[in-house]
């Protein structure tokens, strides 16, 4: 398991839509939010999709890329990882234990941080 501020390997992941992705195709670029919980049903998968789409505004402002994976690496166990520009690991949040509203408040805190 990654420890936090360990740098992310260079994963390679799918989102929803089968779009493979190199994690480090996003560093220097922007913040990345890989949201990874396979055994979530589809409706909830739409949910969480429209949910960033209607935040987008938000997530702009933060440069912070969401990612809705289906497949990522055997080592990547589920959950949601905050990963911030330079490819660390900011936080891992628990499957059944993340909102929205408190991956805005990590990046909003790191933002305010590193100003």
């Amino acid at each position: 398991m990654l420890e936090l501020r360990q740098l992310v390997p260079n994963w390679t992941v799918e989102d929803l839509s089968g779009r493979a992705y190199q994690l480090w195709d996003f560093r220097q670029k922007s913040h990345l939010v890989l949201i990874y919980i396979p055994e979530a049903a589809p409706p909830t998968q739409d949910h969480w999709a429209r949910a960033i789409l209607l935040d987008r505004k938000q997530w702009d402002w933060l440069n912070v890329t969401m990612l809705l994976l289906r497949r990522g690496p055997e080592e990547m166990k589920p959950g949601v990882y905050l990963i911030d520009r330079y490819g660390l690991l900011l936080s891992f949040l628990a499957p059944d234990g993340w909102t929205f509203d408190a991956i805005e408040r990590e990046f909003l805190y790191y933002e305010a941080r590193h100003c």
